[in-house]
């Protein structure tokens, strides 16, 4: 009887099979059409900003019509995102299991998932239900694009219905009983998660709860949840428990358009789109020739130069993953072919791309700029000197290592100057461009929503020039560029729900109150959030770390009256660090990945980077004018 309940779970999946395939090509036509706007969005921006100071006139509007378009850019995309199984998750916990438990724990999270997809749903109806805003400039009512929001929120949960139909159906041909553990698993959390959102559990305070909701929310990261949803769930259960659930709904429902409709996030897709324009561009190549026909004779040359490229390239596309897979697919075989040891060049470009983080425009400093806020133009200034530092620190690891062991990188002949000069010319018109985005935006001239549409108008425009940019390298570019901006909006939304949740328990305003009046130092502090950030990002991905954390320790910053912009430069260096530490960095398993290597060479491979960068960061904690001096000498 128990095998002929579970096996409905096969029939199922085998009757849906053609269904489903057509319905995921529809999420994939989806996308296009979002992306297809984001072009629109672009296109908007960079004629606004054209029309603004070659003929002192200006659209009105832009501003609202960006944040309506954010919203189709990013809900269009949101089911697609999952059938490419772009959201972030923590397997660090899962991927040690065996294959039996890890099928059953696909089957629970995806049920949690699904769950989390309803309520979004409803909370997205009820509030297009009960708002009657309207544009202040154009007057275009919000309702049509608040139920966009919960539409894509529905193609979403019947992806994530497939999902738990085919992970059931895996746990089924295994045992039936293993179907039976998983449904017993999946279910009864949901019900006790829902009866505790509810009701205010007695004599509990709010910050005892709102511990309680940060332990919840590793859980179920730990579980291999979807970073998003586990946020999401955390933020509706507690919320819900602290100020009932009708609020947590609208609370909710407000969380799932406002964050997706922020102008202030709007330079992070751009420059994301910029950077899969770079990347499909092969201007990457042109960078990394530039630095090896200059440093390809030194000391481990090639590595050098490869630093180099990824600090240049990591300037231009703002992202670290974005910037090690680029890289990794030009240098590695580079110095592959001149017999470069795997524990070198593995070694600098898994850990060379983090510069991107730093040298501006960097993805990492829009987030924080928004949650802190803070100057984005400010925080992009005050990255250069300590990107520098890190590009110095990682550059003389490589010299120290080839000169103890020469074997590890032959030194290569030197270039004529004729075919050095020859490879600026190259690189010159992403530099070019480069600078004038980050100047632009410094300068005055545009905002950075501005500077990124610029970026990404002017990458693209210089990708058709060269000849760089196909047809299909065009719609490859659109396409990841819809994945990966979909998973951060995605993620931000979690966060925001969190933040609201966080905000109720007061425990940011109540840990730094309590900080304050111990009076402890604040060198000692510092060391305890570093420990702490440390300690986090061995299991956390950087974006989701930045995103929990900045809320908390921004308030402790505050208490010490540290300055706001050098304390970002510090995150960033640890969301860095992060990423590259051992056991659990990112860009370690990425690189490994690329590379075909064993993780012990990678680990290996990266101690000699993760101390330059432990000692890059004991300098900017040293002396805070590395990151403050740049920005208050260019105001």
């Amino acid at each position: 009887m128990l095998a002929q309940h579970a096996n409905i779970f096969e029939r199922l999946e085998q009757s849906l099979e053609p269904a489903v395939r057509g319905y995921e090509k529809f999420c994939r036509l989806l996308s296009a059409a979002g992306m297809a706007v984001f072009m629109l969005m672009v296109t908007l921006t960079f004629a606004d900003v054209f029309l603004r100071y070659f003929f002192h006139n200006s659209l009105n509007g832009t501003v609202e019509a960006t944040e309506l378009f954010m919203v189709v850019v990013v809900f269009s995309s949101i089911a697609y995102t999952q059938w490419t199984r772009n959201h972030v998750v923590m397997d660090v916990l899962t991927a040690s299991m065996t294959p039996r438990w890890q099928s059953i724990w696909e089957a629970v999270t995806a049920f949690w998932s699904v769950v989390v997809a309803v309520l979004c749903v409803y909370a997205s109806i009820r509030y297009g239900q009960r708002t009657s805003s309207i544009t202040a400039v154009l007057q275009i009512s919000l309702k049509p694009f608040i139920y966009f929001v919960a539409f894509g929120f529905f193609t979403l949960l019947l992806t994530l219905l497939w999902d738990v139909i085919r992970a059931m159906a895996k746990t089924t041909r295994n045992s039936p009983k293993d179907a039976v553990l998983a449904c017993f698993l999946a279910v009864v959390p949901v019900l006790v998660a829902w009866e505790f959102s509810s009701h205010r559990m007695a004599g509990m305070s709010t910050v005892t709860l709102g511990i309680l909701g940060i332990v919840v929310m590793f859980a179920l990261f730990l579980t291999g949840m979807p970073v998003a949803f586990a946020l999401m769930a955390t933020g509706f259960i507690f919320s819900g428990m602290l100020r009932g659930l009708p609020a947590a709904v609208n609370m909710y429902g407000k969380a799932m358009y406002a964050t997706s409709a922020s102008y202030a996030w709007a330079p992070l897709m751009f420059f994301m789109l910029m950077g899969y324009f770079c990347f499909y561009g092969d201007f990457g190549k042109d960078l990394y020739t530039c630095a090896r026909r200059w440093l390809g004779h030194l000391r481990g040359g090639l590595a050098q130069g490869s630093v180099c490229a990824c600090a240049a390239f990591g300037a231009v596309v703002g992202d670290v993953l974005s910037g090690s897979i680029a890289m990794s697919a030009i240098a590695l075989p580079e110095m592959r072919n001149n017999r470069y040891d795997d524990t070198l060049a593995v070694g600098t470009l898994a850990c060379s791309s983090t510069i991107g983080a730093l040298i501006p425009p960097s993805t990492t400093f829009i987030l924080y700029g928004v949650l802190a806020e803070q100057s984005i133009a400010d925080l992009f200034m005050a990255g250069v000197f300590p990107g520098l530092i890190c590009t110095f620190f990682f550059m003389l690891v490589i010299w120290v290592m080839v000169f103890r062991r020469p074997e590890l990188a032959p030194r290569l002949p030197k270039e004529p100057l004729a075919v050095r000069l020859a490879s600026l010319r190259a690189a010159f018109p992403i530099i070019a461009l480069f600078v004038l985005v980050i100047g632009g935006i410094y300068g005055g001239m545009f905002t950075p929503t501005e500077g990124g549409g610029i970026g990404a108008a002017g990458t693209l425009i210089l990708a058709l020039l060269l000849r760089r940019m196909t047809w299909k390298s065009f719609m490859e570019s659109l396409s990841s560029s819809a994945r990966f901006i979909t998973m951060c909006f995605t993620v931000l939304t979690g966060a925001t729900a969190l933040g609201a949740f966080m905000t109720l328990s007061r425990i940011p305003q109540l840990l730094a109150g309590a900080i304050a009046s111990t009076g402890m130092p604040g060198w000692l502090t510092m060391c305890a959030i570093i420990v702490v950030l440390l300690f986090l990002g061995c299991f956390i991905p950087a974006m989701p770390l930045l995103l929990v954390c900045v809320p908390i320790f921004v308030p402790i910053a505050h208490v010490y009256d540290w300055d706001l912009i050098w304390f970002g430069v510090i995150m960033a260096l640890m969301m860095n660090m992060a990423g590259i530490t051992p056991p659990f960095g990112i860009n370690l398993f990425v690189m490994k990945g690329l590379a075909d290597v064993p993780l012990s060479v990678m680990y290996r491979s990266s101690v000699p980077f993760v101390i330059a960068l432990a000692i890059s960061i004991l300098v900017v904690l040293a002396f805070p004018s590395t990151a403050t001096w740049l920005p208050a000498a260019l105001r």
